[in-house]
């Protein structure tokens, strides 16, 4: 074995865990953003904004 088997520095390690896991934590939630975007009307296409501006006036 050698003798420095855990020398790694601090901040070397650190960024490792940051690099992985921050992205794979991240990533489920942005899906879940874009799905849930997907699933909305749009109001442009279901006249929901145009009975809001006449609601308006």
């Amino acid at each position: 074995m050698a003798k420095r088997a855990y020398s790694t520095p601090m901040h070397t390690w650190a960024f490792r865990i940051f690099c992985t896991s921050l992205p794979a934590l991240v990533a489920p939630a942005l899906i879940a953003l874009t799905l849930l975007g997907l699933g909305a009307s749009d109001p442009v296409v279901t006249d929901h904004a145009v009975q809001k501006l006449e609601a308006v006036r």
